[in-house]
């Protein structure tokens, strides 16, 4: 009896294993499904104007907003929101950016008020601007593989039609959804990657001490002239400023190597932004140590937006050494 039962028993002890095993796996393959899908680096979020997609990577932008582009506007040197993929959220505009996170679920309702209350996809139009001479708001998308831009300033002074007006207070609450969406604690920006911006000084502040540029690895003049051009000689007086890094953008931006950005912020003993004196030209020099985004390393552009400047451009980025200026005078 003792050794017939025994195939019976272990059996009995294999099905009360296998049995929650069979439940569990059963309730898996009864949870519904969520209304946004995520492969790789990519989520699709369902709409009421049709499936969005978009890339849940660190590095992406899904939304960035500037301010500027006016005639008589002025250098923003960072955009005003942007926020990635993942979530994470930087505020400037400026140098002193501050760093925040909104949830994957407050991302999908920012997307869907977007999309579905304001209607931002299917506008008509991207452009709402009367009076170039004043600044305007640029608000980038990147959704469905597209990007989208649009521009919101002073409009309707041409008797627009109903529906461009319609499509302009649209864009405005949108904006507005935009910015109180951010909240939450914020912390400091930082990065390790930085870029150095450099324009002549002419009006230089004299009453406090200036120091000296040691930095042997370039001069300041050097980095001057390539990012804003040969400076042409003023005829009337002695300020040839051309309003580089004061008003418009720079030609281009020069990428820091590690040490290069240590000596540096030694030499501006922790700030961010400073004036030097260069001996060997006998000028003045105002320098920016600009942190870099996460997107602009791998995009190769800085992101700035400055005056008389409609179309948004990424600034180029180049690392290395200082290519000769062109004698050609640029403004």
């Amino acid at each position: 009896m003792h050794m017939t039962n025994m195939p019976f028993l272990a059996l009995k002890k294999l099905c009360l294993i296998l049995f929650p095993l069979l439940l569990l796996l059963a309730s898996c393959s009864a949870t519904p499904a969520s209304s946004s899908t995520k492969s790789s680096s990519h989520t699709t979020l369902s709409t009421n104007n049709g499936t969005l997609t978009y890339s849940t990577s660190p590095q992406d932008v899904i939304l960035r907003t500037f301010y500027g582009g006016g005639n008589m506007g002025t250098l923003e040197m960072s955009p005003d929101i942007s926020i990635y993929g993942d979530g994470t959220y930087l505020l400037g505009p400026g140098i002193h950016i501050r760093e925040g996170h909104l949830s994957t679920n407050a991302l999908q309702q920012l997307l869907h008020v977007l999309v579905d209350s304001d209607g931002l996809l299917g506008f008509q139009r991207q452009q709402f601007y009367d009076i170039p001479d004043q600044n305007m708001t640029l608000l980038q998308l990147n959704l469905n593989g597209k990007n989208y831009a649009y521009y919101y300033g002073q409009f309707g002074s041409l008797q627009e039609s109903t529906q461009d007006m319609s499509e302009y207070h649209s864009l405005g609450q949108a904006l507005a959804t935009i910015t109180q969406s951010i909240s939450g604690t914020m912390h400091p920006y930082t990065s390790t990657n930085i870029a150095l911006l450099v324009h002549q000084d002419f009006s230089p502040d004299l009453t406090k001490q200036i120091p000296t540029w040691t930095m042997p690895d370039f001069t300041l003049d050097a980095v001057a002239t390539y990012e804003c051009g040969v400076t042409p000689p003023d005829q009337t007086g002695p300020n040839a400023d051309t309003g580089c890094l004061s008003f418009t953008v720079p030609h281009y931006a020069y990428l820091l190597a590690p040490q290069q950005v240590q000596a540096i912020q030694a030499m501006l003993k922790g700030q961010q932004e400073g004036v030097f004196f260069e001996q060997d030209t006998q000028n003045y020099y105002s320098i920016v140590l600009r942190p870099l985004l996460p997107d602009e390393l791998h995009e190769q552009t800085l992101a700035m937006y400055g005056s008389a400047e409609l179309d948004y451009v990424g600034i180029p980025l180049h690392s290395g050494g200082i290519p000769k200026p062109t004698p050609t005078a640029t403004t």
